[in-house]
Formats: C-alpha cells, sequence, structure tokens
C-alpha cells in the first residue's frame, strides 16, 4: 500500500511539474511578444520573470523592453537595470543597460565612460555577446542613436567571436537601417538567418520592410509569406502585408491583412490606434470609424479626429468632417499640424458649398482660405486649385475658375497640355479672345501632331480676337486642324471642318485672288455642309471677278460658327 502510495505520489508531482513547465514564461517568450508587437504581453512576461526568478538576465530583459516600447519608459528601464545589478554588484550585463539609458537620456559621453570601464577588461574585451549588447543600446531607432558607435562594437565582436550569433547581424542590420543603407542592412538579415536565429518570423518581416522601402514588391511578398510561415501570430508581417496590397491598390486584401494584424496583436487601445491608422491607408473606413468609436473612452491621440474627418469625407459627408477635422486642429501640437489638414477642411467645406448646405457664401470662403493655407504650407497631397477651378466652373463662376486656374498653372512646375486647355477653354468662352489664343498656342505645343482640336480652337481664338483682321491670320490653325483628321473624323466632326474650309475660301478670295482653289474649298465646304446656302450662292457667283461686297459676306460668315471643344 505504501508503495502504491509512493508510485501515486511520484505520478502526480510529475504530472504537476509537466503541467507548470508547459505554462511556465521565458526570455525567448517574452522577446518574441515584443518583437511581434504585443507589448502587453511582453510586459506581463518580462515582469513576471523578474518576480518569479529575479535574475540578472531577466531584469536585464526587463529593462531592454522599457526602451523597445513605441512609447519608451527610461526611468522604468533605468529602475531595471539598476535591479539586475544590485543582485550581483558589477553585473556587467546591467552596467550595459545603464550606459543605454545614458544614450536614450542623450548623454553619449556618460554612456561611453560606461562602456569603457567595462571593456578595459581583458575578458569582457573579449565577450562577444557583451559586445553585442553594447552595440545594440545605439541602434534604438525611435531614442537617440549612433549607428556608428554600434557598428565599431559589432566589428570588434566578430573579430574575437568563436561561435555565430545571428542577434550580431540582426544588431548590425538595425544600425544600417538607422543609416537607410538598405543593401547592407539586407545582407546582415541574410547572414543572421543562415545562423538560424530563434525568432525568424522577425528577421524576415524586418526584411520585408526594407524590401518594401525599396518597392521590390516581389520580394517583400516572398518575406511575408516567409514570416507568417514562420509564425504565424507575428502581428507586423500582417502590417506589411497591407501595406503590399496598398501598392497594388488590392483595398480589400489590405483591409483584411490590416484585420489580422489587430488580431494578433495585443488588441488593446493602443494597438487598435495602430490598426486604426492600417486601416484608414487601407481606405476601410467603415472600419475605421467602427474602432475609433471603440477606443473613445481610452484614446487621448487626437489623430483620430484627422483619420475619421478624411474617412467622413470620403464617404460623403462633408459637415461631420469639418467637425472631426477642426477639432484635430484645435487639439493636436503645432508640430503633428500639416497642410494636408487644411487641405481637407478646405475641401470639406467647398463640398458643404457644392451640396448647398447652409450659408453657402460663408463655406465656399472658408474652403478657398483654408486652401490656399494648405497651398502656402507647400502640401502636395491633392491638386487643389485644380479642384478649386473644378468647382467654380461647374457652377458658371468662370471668373474665379478662371483665377484658380492661372494659379494651378503658376505654381506647377511643367503644366500639362490639359491645363491651358482648360484655361484657354474658358477664356475663350468669356470672350477673352486674345488670352485664349495665346493659351491655345501653348496646348498646340504640348500636344504638337497627338491632338487635333487645339489647333480648332487657337483658329477661332485669332479669327474673334481681330474681326477687321484682312490677313486671316487664323489660316495656319485651320490647316492644321483640318490635316489632323482623318476622312472619318472629319465626317464626324462635319460642322467644325465646313466651318475650316469656309474660313480658307475667305481668305483665297480676298487675299490671294485664287478663284480656283477657292472654289475647290467651297466645294469641299459643300462636301460636309450641303445645305450651306450661302456657300451655294458664293460659288454661282464666281464667273472670273467676285465683288468687293462678296468678299466682305464670305469673311464675315467665316467667323458665324459654333464655338466649342
Amino acid at each position: 500500500m505504501k508503495k502504491t502510495m509512493k508510485s501515486l505520489f511520484f505520478t502526480l508531482t510529475a504530472v504537476l511539474f509537466v503541467s507548470f513547465a508547459g505554462k511556465a514564461q521565458s526570455v525567448e517568450e517574452g522577446r518574441r511578444h515584443l518583437n511581434a508587437e504585443r507589448y502587453i504581453k511582453a510586459g506581463e512576461v518580462f515582469n513576471n520573470l523578474v518576480q518569479t526568478n529575479p535574475t540578472e538576465e531577466t531584469y536585464f530583459e526587463l529593462g531592454r523592453y522599457y526602451l523597445s516600447i513605441p512609447t519608451a519608459d527610461v526611468a522604468k528601464a533605468k529602475e531595471a537595470f539598476t535591479s539586475g545589478n544590485a543582485l550581483d554588484k558589477g553585473s556587467t550585463m546591467n552596467e550595459i543597460g545603464l550606459a543605454w539609458v545614458k544614450i536614450a537620456q542623450k548623454d553619449m559621453a556618460g554612456a561611453k565612460v560606461i562602456l569603457d570601464e567595462i571593456f578595459k577588461k581583458n575578458k569582457n574585451a573579449k565577450d562577444p555577446e557583451l559586445l553585442i549588447k553594447a552595440a545594440e543600446g545605439y541602434t534604438f531607432k525611435e531614442l537617440p542613436n549612433d549607428p556608428a558607435e554600434a557598428i565599431m562594437y559589432l566589428d570588434k565582436a566578430m573579430e574575437v567571436k568563436k561561435d555565430d550569433y545571428p542577434q550580431l547581424y540582426i544588431v548590425r542590420a538595425k544600425a544600417f537601417d538607422i543609416q537607410n543603407e538598405g543593401g547592407d542592412v539586407m545582407n546582415a538579415l541574410q547572414n543572421a538567418l543562415r545562423f538560424n536565429p530563434k525568432d525568424k518570423a522577425n528577421v524576415y518581416s524586418f526584411m520585408s520592410r526594407i524590401w518594401l522601402q525599396g518597392k521590390n514588391y516581389p520580394e517583400a511578398q516572398e518575406a511575408i509569406k516567409n514570416s507568417i510561415a514562420a509564425d504565424v501570430e507575428h502581428a507586423p508581417a500582417y502590417r506589411y502585408s497591407s501595406s503590399l496590397n496598398q501598392t497594388y491598390q488590392r483595398w480589400d486584401l489590405a483591409a483584411e491583412a490590416a484585420e489580422k494584424y489587430l488580431k494578433y496583436s495585443d488588441g488593446d487601445c493602443s494597438a487598435k490606434l495602430r490598426y486604426t491608422k492600417i486601416a484608414f491607408i487601407a481606405k476601410d473606413y467603415d472600419n475605421v470609424l467602427k474602432t475609433v468609436k471603440e477606443i473613445e473612452s481610452c484614446n487621448t491621440d487626437p489623430i483620430v479626429h484627422r483619420l475619421t474627418g478624411i474617412a467622413k469625407f470620403e464617404q460623403g459627408k462633408p459637415a461631420e468632417a469639418v467637425d472631426d477635422l477642426k477639432t484635430y486642429l484645435s487639439k493636436a501640437e503645432e508640430e503633428e499640424i500639416f497642410g494636408l489638414d487644411y487641405g481637407w477642411l478646405g475641401r470639406g467645406y467647398i463640398e458643404m458649398a457644392k451640396n448647398e448646405m447652409p450659408v453657402v457664401e460663408e463655406n465656399e470662403k472658408l474652403g478657398v482660405a483654408n486652401i490656399e493655407k494648405a497651398v502656402a504650407m507647400n502640401d502636395t497631397t491633392f491638386d487643389y486649385y485644380t479642384h478649386l477651378g473644378t468647382y467654380f466652373q461647374e457652377k458658371k463662376d468662370y471668373p474665379n475658375a478662371i483665377t484658380f486656374i492661372k494659379k494651378d498653372i503658376a505654381t506647377k512646375k511643367t503644366p500639362t497640355g490639359d491645363d491651358y486647355w482648360r484655361l484657354g477653354y474658358l477664356q475663350y468662352v468669356t470672350r477673352n479672345y486674345a488670352g485664349a489664343d495665346s493659351t491655345f498656342d501653348k496646348v498646340c505645343v504640348a500636344y504638337g501632331d497627338s491632338w487635333a482640336p487645339p489647333y480648332l480652337m487657337s483658329a477661332r481664338a485669332k479669327a474673334y480676337k481681330d474681326t477687321e483682321d484682312t490677313t486671316f491670320q487664323a489660316a495656319g490653325k485651320y490647316e492644321k486642324y483640318l490635316s489632323l483628321l482623318s476622312d472619318d473624323e472629319k465626317t464626324q466632326n462635319a460642322s467644325n471642318v465646313a466651318e475650316a474650309y469656309n474660313y480658307l475660301a475667305g481668305k483665297e478670295l480676298a487675299v490671294n485672288k485664287d478663284i480656283e482653289k477657292a472654289t475647290e474649298y467651297l466645294d469641299l465646304l459643300l462636301k460636309y455642309d450641303p445645305e450651306n446656302e450661302r456657300a451655294m450662292q458664293l460659288k454661282n457667283s464666281i464667273n472670273g471677278v467676285v465683288p468687293e461686297e462678296e468678299m466682305e459676306g464670305v469673311e464675315g460668315d467665316s467667323l458665324n460658327t459654333e464655338s466649342g471643344k
């Protein structure tokens, strides 16, 4: 019986031990959570470790955690490193941690004093792991850093290492990343993979970010795939997947990846805010608004008002958009306010005016004022003056439309033919024929032989600019217009073609006195406008010498044509 009870005791003990061991947390687990941007879970792991197993290493990892989170807590990091140091006077690992704190506090000289003291000991100077840790302190991207100093320590680690350390290459990649040396980053990460790092998902997602930055999209896709294969719950991989799909404008896939990012991150207020930013870029506006609503009670970052304002604008709710954007401008720090904020606000007001919401004129003025401010801040998020020009053109306020189209052209380094076309057309319909003449000449230059209509409009502008012109200066443009049309196009544009031949016939009679050529043009005119009585009468009256009054009639009639594009 005793033997049986004893056996049962050992069996239960073994079962309990295995169960406890299966749930036991480790430094590696904490690091994995940290790399996967599960900051709350990582913090729980590291804090639990120092409570259940306070060692030099667990305190060091806790300190590293506090320096790695999005909003670094330098004071808590210092506390952790100090506690680890107190466990064992002269704890080299946590002394390095305290040097990290100095770096985070921009005290580079203080950090150097600590590190020099550590590595003047021969055994430390030959310890690659300590040298790698010293280097790492200079590579926290969101904190004060010094990648050159990091690389110096890593080179020393390379000289003395006897084994291969994946972490050496990961830290090296971080240093090169700060220096924007994409090729060197990738070489370092490939070396890290060769030596089998414990968190391959993190290395692959790092690679995917670098590939994305370099616009190497197939390679980025492969790295994302490998990251997820290594750890299906590695949240950053889905963030980069969302970015990649946004590049290809696959908005549904981008939104789906963003949701997976939220699923595999902490799911707390901060994670939901990060998700909101990703979902916004993925144009998943419904989920942006839904998630912002969920974090109303815990979020203090005013950026949600920018995101919701733009989302509501895109959903056709300009009044609500304006309210959110005004809230953002009232709450955000000055350095966080950009031209785009005023640009979206201005567009919101213009949409309110367009939809004939109350105080149309006031909304119009506010819209223009805010857009002008966005342009003054050199914001190029949107083609603002084109937007205003179109708005005023649609409401037939041509003077304002012309004003903003001119501003649009003035602010562009290389205005397009289309920009000049819009200006020329508006000048023409407002009977500013001299301005239209000059502008359509630029359109003709911009399009060359690829588009006929600019030559027709240029000819009309020249003709109407000077109705007393006896030289028929528009003839060249009419001829060019006709030369660029195929037979089918001439048939499709019969009235315009007839107009051109009418003008050219007038020139032949009045200037060149070439009755044969004039008759040829009149025949062509009647081909496209067979009911043109004036042309028929003129043709029948030609018997050698054409009376002067007939010349004047042809010349005047050449201007009595339809206008338009």
